[in-house]
């Protein structure tokens, strides 16, 4: 409901940070086409690309990582859907293992601020990787298991720094560039993933 004159004034005062994002979400790639869940398809796993081999089977559905390929033995081989729930998952399995790692290898990092150990979840974020409640629950979004591993630690690192500083002042940035010197390396390469 502003006036159009305040807003001109508010796009020329910020038109320098406005190009600036505009010249970063550029560089990063461009968004893939959706999945089929059939045998080929390439799909990640802790940063790195693992082919997809779906095998018809009439005993226990189950997924597997063996051989440089991500295995899926299913009732159901041509029903993308159930493919996609089967790798889902797996995936989801992994992620909480891998996620609840990260967090005890964090802990002593963050001994002087005498912070409790917080409850994980895994949950699908739209549009994050995780979140930190204000009851002190870290949430964390499952698609997070195909980034490399270094990516999932600075998330978990980041949302544990809000467990000190809720917000994301001066001494939430100064906590987490203590705690992980090379933060930045990681939020920019999870970016691009």
């Amino acid at each position: 409901h502003a006036k159009a004159e305040k807003v001109d004034a508010l796009v020329q005062r910020k038109a320098r940070w406005i190009v600036r994002q505009q010249d970063r979400f550029r560089d990063f790639p461009p968004t893939a086409p959706a999945k089929e869940y059939v045998s080929g398809e390439s799909h990640r796993y802790l940063g790195k690309q693992y082919r997809l081999k779906v095998h018809a089977t009439s005993g226990t559905e189950d997924v597997k990582l063996l051989g440089g390929r991500i295995h899926i033995h299913t009732h159901h081989p041509k029903d993308a859907a159930h493919v996609q729930g089967l790798l889902a998952g797996w995936y989801r399995t992994h992620a909480i293992a891998r996620f609840e790692r990260a967090v005890y290898r964090a802990m002593p990092l963050f001994k002087k601020h005498r912070i409790i150990r917080p409850p994980i979840r895994v949950q699908r974020l739209r549009k994050r990787w995780g979140s930190c409640t204000p009851r002190g629950t870290i949430l964390l979004n499952p698609d997070l298991i195909q980034a490399p591993g270094p990516c999932i630690d600075y998330v978990v690192v980041h949302e544990l720094c809000h467990l000190v500083h809720p917000d994301h002042s001066t001494a939430y940035y100064t906590l987490l560039a203590r705690v992980m010197p090379d933060w930045k390396r990681w939020k920019e390469k999870l970016e691009r993933t």
